[in-house]
């Protein structure tokens, strides 16, 4: 009896655990490596033609229902165990009739207004051009695909792309889509303040973990996130404007999607990036030795610092969980020498000369603060509240006595702080 009883509790741990390695379904709105995964295999199966970025989007979707549909197995989008293990299986043994896809329903932008063009020039798309992937540009596709004796599933596909980019557009009008024909971008505002719902939540999540949102990711845009795009476009040299057209969406999916996976900036990176790290490791606590724009061995140190007070592996690597801990707000850890009760104002790289860099020679932005060095030394790191950690290597012609100028990345940034009349600075060091 006693033989039987173990033989079952054998078999109750083994169901249990053979339930607990199921892999997570995927489908639509998810994202991480297992996105990322699942892509990579989709695109080594030929059934997916786009970057991967880790987000479950349209053409993700769509690239699945189409396995699903060629390998028998139910058409949901959605990638199950059995969905995922048949991918794995079917990564480079062949190649999808067609291609994979490019763009799907769903998908929106000035890409999806170049399609919509090129599918009204050959006949078959007869609504606006919107920039909007939606019900009448997927019957236009599939009448094109019939026509050219393409594949017919709906979703332009690689060899679908390629026919439509053989179109002549010289014909169409633009008149009713928006956009003023001949303006170099047909990628109208796609969202902007106000608007809601996952596509934003997935804006924010990437401008955040690539260090330009401080506000919470909670799909809503409201001001945080269009300072965030305001940066973000002001950095990739796009029109500034606060809204997300078709070209900054591509834009920041693409600049996500190089900062993805374990290594987001390692020893030896160099530019921007970097400096956003640098000034963000600052403004929590831990000083990489000059703000210059390049991955030395200070800024590896200070990662290691934050790597080893947050238990992480002591890697020197700016990875996903470093980033995580950069977005999370600064903490005071309450040792200090001395506090002072100041007037706090804030300042941008583009105050003052415009040249964007400190008296003391390191880039501007959070992490940094002008001073009167007759109240604080120049160099000394600092605590503020409400703000977070400081170097003091600025000067500026209107601080003087017990005033503050914090530094802040952007114009929005810098009214949203004002002028604070009395805030504790706590000197560090």
């Amino acid at each position: 009896m006693r033989a039987l009883y173990t033989w079952g509790c054998a078999a109750a741990i083994w169901l249990v655990a053979s339930l607990t390695a199921s892999a997570q379904t995927l489908s639509i709105g998810m994202s991480g490596s297992e996105v990322s995964s699942l892509q990579n295999d989709l695109v080594a199966a030929g059934y997916l033609a786009r970057t991967v970025d880790g987000d479950y989007g349209s053409t993700t979707k769509e690239a699945v229902a189409l396995f699903q549909k060629a390998k028998g197995l139910p058409v949901t989008g959605r990638a199950d165990d059995d969905t995922r293990a048949a991918i794995e299986r079917a990564a480079g043994a062949g190649y999808r009739p067609g291609g994979g896809v490019v763009y799907a329903e769903g998908n929106r932008g000035s890409m999806i207004s170049d399609m919509q063009v090129r599918l009204q020039a050959a006949g078959y798309l007869k609504g606006g051009i919107d920039g909007v992937y939606g019900e009448d540009t997927t019957n236009a596709v599939r009448a094109f695909q019939k026509a050219k004796g393409i594949p017919v599933s709906g979703v332009i596909d690689e060899m679908t792309y390629g026919a439509l980019r053989n179109e002549d557009t010289s014909s169409v009008s633009y008149e009713g889509s928006g956009e003023e024909e001949g303006s170099g971008d047909r990628g109208s505002s796609l969202y902007s303040i106000g608007d809601s719902g996952s596509d934003v939540s997935s804006i924010q999540r990437k401008l955040k973990k690539m260090g330009y949102l401080d506000g919470a990711v909670d799909g809503i845009y409201g001001g945080d996130t269009a300072s965030a795009v305001k940066a973000f476009q002001s950095d990739e040299g796009l029109s500034v404007t606060g809204m997300v057209n078709g070209d900054t969406l591509s834009r920041i999916t693409s600049e996500y999607a190089a900062q993805s996976g374990e290594t987001v900036l390692s020893p030896g990176d160099s530019g921007k990036k970097v400096i956003r790290l640098q000034n963000k490791l600052l403004l929590h606590g831990y000083n990489p030795g000059s703000v210059d724009g390049i991955y030395g061995e200070g800024t590896a140190e200070a990662v290691r610092q934050l790597q080893a007070e947050e238990n992480l592996a002591r890697t020197g690597i700016a990875d996903g969980d470093v980033w995580d801990r950069l977005d999370s707000a600064p903490r005071f850890t309450g040792n200090y020498k001395k506090v002072f009760r100041m007037e706090a104002t804030a300042y941008t790289p583009n105050d003052g000369d415009g040249r964007g860099m400190t008296a003391m020679g390191a880039y501007a932005g959070k992490g940094h603060a002008a001073v009167d060095p007759n109240i604080i030394p120049l160099g000394s790191e600092v605590y503020i509240e409400g703000y977070g950690y400081a170097i003091c290597d600025d000067i500026g012609g209107a601080i003087h006595g017990n005033i503050i100028d914090v530094g802040v990345d952007n114009y929005d940034q810098a009214y949203k702080w004002g002028m604070k009349p009395k805030v504790n600075v706590y000197l560090i060091r």
